[in-house]
């Protein structure tokens, strides 16, 4: 078995785009959830350090 079979196999199978996709924004909306609940109890705080990284890496767009 040559490299790229392998990693195929490592892999398992790929997920679709739309999969990806809709992942990410049934995440997006239990995490949504999450922050309106701890807000009402008056219990949310922001972690200033993952708001910056976040904003660096560009962590809010759908991943591929």
């Amino acid at each position: 078995m040559d490299d790229e079979e392998m990693n195929k196999k490592e892999c398992g199978r790929r997920r679709g785009l739309t999969s990806v996709t809709l992942q990410w924004i049934a995440e997006k909306l239990r995490r949504t959830a999450q922050i309106k609940e701890a807000l009402e109890r008056g219990t949310y705080r922001v972690d200033s350090n993952k708001v910056a990284e976040a904003i660096l890496n560009g962590d809010n767009h759908p991943k591929q």
